[in-house]
C-alpha cells in the first residue's frame, strides 16, 4: 500500500508541475497586454435640471411686454357729459314764453337758463352756450319748422313745449307730431341729449285741464324713447309757494318760479351725469 501511495503521490506532483509550466507559459505570452475585459466606472449622474423653452433665463430676458397693458386711450366726451371737461355744452332750447324766461324780471341773470348754468359752474369745468329759438305761443306745429336748427355739434335738446297744443291739434296729432320731431332730432344731432320738459300749470282751471291730457302725452313719449322728462307742471305744485306766487302775470313764472324751474333743470342733468337717468 505505501508503494500504491507514492506512485499517486508522484502523479500528483507531475500534474502539479505541468500545471505550472501552462501558467508561465500563459503568462510569458500575454505579459504586458492589456486585459480584454475591464470594469469602466458608472457613468457620473447628471444633477442639472433640463429646463423648458418658457424656464430658460435667456428667453426671459426676451419675453416681450404684456400685450393687455396698452396705452390709456382718449375719451371723447358728448352731448351734456362735456360739462364734465372743460368744454362748453351747445343747448339748443325749443318752445315758447316760459322757455324763453318770459316773465322774469331779468333773464339773461334771473331766468331759468341762467340760474343752471350758474349752479352747474360751481361743479363742473364746463359750460352752456345756449341756443333759443322760440316763438310766443309755442305749438308742436311752429316748433317742428324749427328743427333744422339742430345740426351734427348740437350738444344738448330741451323741448319745453305742450300746454297750448289744446287750441290747435288733438292729442293723438299732437304726440305723433311730437314724436316724428324727436326722431328728426335725433338723425339730426345723434351725440345730443334730448331732455322733454312738461311746462308748469296756469293759473286758470280751466285751461289747465285742456292742457293736462297733453301733459300726460309727452310723460308717455318719455318712457317709451327712454328720454328723461322733467315735470315741470308736479314740481310748481308740489312747491310749498303758492301757485299764483310763481307766476308773474297768472301764466308764465315769475323769478320764484324760475328758481322752481331751474332746480328742476339741475336735478335731471346731475341725474343724468351720474347715470341715474
Amino acid at each position: 500500500m505505501i508503494k500504491l501511495a507514492k506512485g499517486e503521490l508522484h502523479i500528483i506532483l507531475a500534474a502539479c508541475i505541468l500545471a505550472l509550466l501552462i501558467i508561465s507559459l500563459f503568462w510569458v505570452t500575454n505579459r504586458g497586454g492589456t486585459p480584454e475585459y475591464t470594469l469602466k466606472p458608472p457613468a457620473p449622474i447628471n444633477r442639472t435640471l433640463t429646463m423648458t423653452e418658457t424656464s430658460n433665463p435667456e428667453d426671459s430676458e426676451k419675453t416681450p411686454a404684456n400685450p393687455l397693458i396698452l396705452e390709456q386711450s382718449t375719451i371723447t366726451n358728448h352731448g351734456l357729459a362735456k360739462l364734465s371737461g372743460p368744454a362748453d355744452v351747445k343747448a339748443l332750447v325749443f318752445g315758447g314764453a316760459v322757455a324763453e324766461s318770459q316773465g322774469a324780471t331779468h333773464k339773461e341773470d334771473l331766468g331759468w337758463h341762467a340760474l343752471v348754468s350758474k349752479a352747474l359752474l360751481d361743479k363742473y369745468p364746463g359750460n352752456f352756450q345756449w341756443l333759443f329759438k322760440t316763438t310766443e305761443n309755442a305749438t308742436i306745429n311752429a316748433i317742428s319748422a324749427y328743427a333744422p336748427e339742430a345740426t351734427q355739434d348740437t350738444d344738448l335738446i330741451i323741448l319745453c313745449l305742450g300746454r297750448n297744443d289744446w287750441a290747435t291739434v288733438t292729442t293723438d296729432d299732437f304726440k305723433h307730431k311730437y314724436e316724428e320731431l324727436l326722431v328728426e332730432l335725433n338723425v339730426r344731432s345723434p351725440d345730443a341729449n334730448i331732455f322733454l320738459v312738461v311746462e308748469p300749470p296756469v293759473k286758470n282751471v280751466a285751461n289747465n285741464n285742456k292742457s293736462f291730457p297733453y301733459r300726460q302725452v309727452i310723460i308717455e313719449l318719455g318712457k317709451k324713447h327712454q328720454l328723461p322728462v322733467i315735470d315741470q307742471w308736479t314740481a310748481f305744485i308740489n312747491d310749498p309757494t303758492p301757485l299764483a306766487g310763481l307766476l308773474a302775470d297768472g301764466v308764465d313764472p315769475n323769478d320764484k318760479g324760475y328758481q322752481v324751474f331751474a332746480a328742476e333743470v339741475v336735478e335731471a342733468f346731475e341725474k343724468y351725469l351720474m347715470g341715474e337717468c
